[in-house]
């Protein structure tokens, strides 16, 4: 019938449309995920070397609708050791922009990893969030961390930043299997503080990382305090200051300390002050 010809001819070239896209898609697609290890590492090289980043990986694959994967990676920064990981992928969530975060990026060492998600200007973003898990000073090839003896080992932290005319802040808390802060001054009785099962909330302003709640225990005593790392983009220059609480210590090391230092004492304050490199610690006992 007349009436079905032009139904039928008005919806033709949309169908012929709409197949042209599925096969250019397809296409593409095709393309891509054969493309050689080399030919993605040379478009990314470029990229990464502009921001002072030298990148290498054994292979490297585009991912399906809008990402890429990259295996056995090292990544150089200068002035430090290689990071060497088992796998970084980056990709673009469409689900994420109910988030306002649908650009991710995500590390992964072992059973550690490392999980950001940002803004859609992924090229400059201006907020985002970051998830760490299984994460332990020794995954930093930092020397502040293998020659001082401090250290950490993060069971869970999540956090949420922003970023303003070129300042970054952030607000986030988290678990750690432990917290590790040498004190090597001569003075005093323990050579670490060595808090185990630590439950934090920390900010960030100003470039200093401040703790206004840390919870743990120190040698099976409870321990809270507060704690504050200045410069803490710059761990050469940065500076600590942290006041601990020890409640109620009646065995293990601390004890012992105390009998030795202070027989009626019920708790003690162990401050912690100095650069990440050369702590000094002192406890004042009550």
């Amino acid at each position: 019938m007349p009436g079905n010809r032009r139904i039928t001819g008005l919806r033709s070239p949309w169908i012929l449309a709409i197949g042209a896209l599925l096969f250019l898609f397809s296409l593409s697609a095709a393309v891509a995920l054969t493309l050689p290890s080399d030919s993605i590492l040379s478009v990314l090289r470029p990229m990464l070397r502009k921001q002072g980043v030298d990148l290498s990986a054994r292979e490297a694959r585009f991912l399906l609708p809008s990402g890429v994967r990259l295996s056995g990676v090292t990544l150089t920064f200068p002035g430090n050791p290689p990071v060497a990981l088992d796998e970084i992928t980056a990709g673009w969530e469409w689900s994420g922009l109910f988030r306002w975060a649908p650009a991710r990026l995500r590390f992964r060492k072992g059973d550690a990893s490392a999980d950001l998600r940002f803004s859609p200007g992924f090229w400059n973003p201006g907020s985002g969030t970051v998830l760490l898990s299984g994460v332990s000073s020794s995954d930093l090839p930092l020397s502040i961390f293998s020659g001082s003896g401090a250290g950490f080992s993060i069971r869970r932290v999540e956090a949420r930043w922003n970023v303003s005319g070129g300042k970054v802040t952030a607000n986030g808390s988290g678990t750690l299997h432990f917290l590790q802060v040498p004190v090597p001054a001569p003075e005093s009785p323990i050579r670490e503080a060595r808090i185990e099962g630590v439950d934090l909330s920390f900010v960030i302003r100003d470039r200093a990382f401040r703790i206004p709640k840390l919870a743990g225990t120190f040698e099976g005593s409870p321990v809270d305090g507060t704690g504050e790392i200045t410069q803490v983009l710059s761990p050469a220059r940065s500076t600590m200051t942290f006041h601990l609480r020890i409640r109620n210590p009646f065995e293990g090391r601390v004890a012992s300390l105390f009998d030795m230092l202070s027989k009626n004492a019920k708790n003690a304050n162990l401050r912690i002050v100095g650069t990440l490199t050369a702590p000094t610690g002192e406890f004042q006992f009550f």
